[in-house]
């Protein structure tokens, strides 16, 4: 998959659109064409009226602004919306091709006082490897982590190591509950293998207990190895992960010291939706817990999917390194609950029949989402992208969108860092530098010619993020076994692809 989406990179002039709906002077084409909780459908941003569409039908086409006197999108918090959607470029030449689609969600900071109860498990690697420090750290972050869940919350305690273990079924925090919870806690203690997958398994089916009143579900990762006992593979682990994800379980998986396999719970983060959190020292347990615990507290949307509906003439075909699954001819892409103040892009791959003349749609692109400070009402809010054809391939190339062209550098930079970062671990440093030569390089030229100053100074930071990267890769190269195996580690933490989870 990352080498076929290296390859499309270059064909972007080909083909390309972008989101045109009918908007207020100033606004940009992407803006999303209705407010929160209410799919409309704009019909031309020429002054033609907006209607309200249905969950769904896709749009019909119509007349489109010049793409030339299209101006920069505007933020997508300004107009009440999250979603925005634009192509490689505002048009397309006859004929077919594949060509990417940008999608973005901005969640507004500010949001009220209503807060979507929450059902947390905690699973805990019991293994001998925890012994000492590790062991320390992980209870008293736990159980600081616990203190601060408000009464109403529900928790369970599991732990892992030859065989999975209850240490607190589901059971919902007060002044009662509490004790028994803390008691638990202390008595973890190291011993045995890892069997990861009974752990996870058992964990999942505590989230899965939750009521319907605690939406947010999230299973809390700690682990410093490698599944010894049970299925053990990336491919069955992170199966395991989409299968509870169905089912609104997150998972945050954080992974301490060197000895941790970063594919599985790589694994485990694009399966759950969730997030990964790399820890040199054992210390830094507890401020890892104080933010997710901050996240859950911004909890702005739970149940959150971004459906693509193609136009006629169009195929979705994937989205790298997201979570997805089919409805018809339409894609999802899985997020679960999201918070205030969260910026998520992905990269959409289509392949488009593009007709000999007009204007037309490429896809309707909908955020689905259950709001707590509504009574988990469900929500859509909608953004059409269009594309205009033309003969010319010039016209095509002059005019790219820079927003979705830099969500595609910044995605494939993070897609190879990933990868650079499996060939430090196994000593193969020229392939890993030249990896991030190339994404270092494509960030840069996209940074020349970005002409808004917000997507320049995003391309130029993906790009100095990527030589911190290379540096460190080259640092590597030099270092004995142990401090290498961090190094590596560190990349695949750091990686843009888990940018914004």
């Amino acid at each position: 998959m990352r080498t076929m989406l290296a390859g499309l990179l270059m064909g972007w002039a080909a083909l390309g659109c972008t989101a045109s709906v009918a908007a207020p002077p100033g606004t940009g084409a992407a803006a999303v064409a209705g407010a929160p909780g209410a799919a409309t459908r704009g019909e031309g941003a020429k002054g033609a009226a907006a209607g309200a569409s249905t969950a769904a039908a896709v749009p019909s086409a119509a007349a489109a602004e010049a793409p030339s006197s299209r101006p920069e999108p505007a933020p997508a918090g300004s107009q009440g919306v999250w979603i925005g959607a634009a192509g490689a470029s505002d048009f397309a030449l006859p004929g077919t091709r594949e060509t990417q689609l940008g999608v973005w969600i901005d969640v507004p900071a500010a949001r009220g006082q209503a807060r979507a109860p929450a059902a947390v498990v905690l699973l805990v690697d019991t293994s001998g490897s925890m012994q000492g420090p590790k062991m320390e750290h992980a209870r008293a972050a736990a159980q600081a982590f616990v203190d601060r869940l408000p009464d109403g919350d529900l928790v369970s305690v599991t732990s892992f190591a030859d065989t999975a273990q209850a240490r607190v079924s589901p059971t919902v925090l007060g002044p009662a509950t509490r004790p028994a919870v803390a008691r638990a806690i202390a008595a973890l203690g190291p011993e045995g293998s890892t069997n990861l997958f009974d752990g996870l398994r058992l964990a999942e089916q505590h989230a899965l207990t939750a009521p319907s009143t605690h939406a947010v579900r999230r299973v809390v990762l700690i682990s410093d190895g490698q599944a010894t006992i049970g299925p053990s593979s990336p491919d069955i682990l992170g199966a395991l992960a989409e299968r509870g994800a169905a089912h609104g379980v997150q998972i945050t998986s954080i992974g301490v010291g060197a000895d941790y396999d970063e594919r599985t719970l790589n694994a485990l983060a694009v399966g759950s939706s969730g997030r990964l959190y790399h820890l040199t020292e054992a210390r830094e347990m507890s401020a890892v817990l104080e933010r997710e615990l901050a996240l859950l507290q911004a909890t702005a949307a739970t149940g959150a999917f971004v459906e693509i509906v193609p136009a006629p003439g169009v195929e979705v075909l994937d989205v790298p390194s997201e979570r997805t699954d089919r409805s018809g001819d339409a894609l999802r892409v899985l997020l679960g609950t999201m918070f205030g103040g969260q910026h998520r892009e992905m990269l959409v791959r289509v392949r488009v029949t593009a007709p000999t003349a007009g204007s037309h749609p490429l896809a309707s692109v909908r955020l689905h989402f259950r709001d707590p400070e509504s009574g988990n009402l469900p929500r859509v809010q909608e953004v059409v992208a269009r594309y205009d054809v033309t003969s010319d391939p010039a016209l095509v190339a002059a005019h790219q969108n820079e927003k979705t062209q830099t969500i595609a550098a910044v995605i494939e930079a993070g897609m190879m860092q990933l990868d650079a970062a499996q060939e430090v671990s196994s000593g193969d440093f020229g392939a890993a530098e030249a990896k991030l030569a190339a994404a270092e390089d494509r960030l840069r030229q996209q940074a020349a010619r970005a002409r808004s100053e917000k997507e320049k100074e995003r391309a130029v930071q993906a790009a100095s993020a990527v030589a911190s990267a290379r540096k460190t890769a080259r640092a590597a190269a030099a270092a004995p076994p142990a401090a290498r195996r961090m190094e590596a580690l560190e990349m695949n933490s750091a990686s843009p692809v888990w940018s914004g989870r």
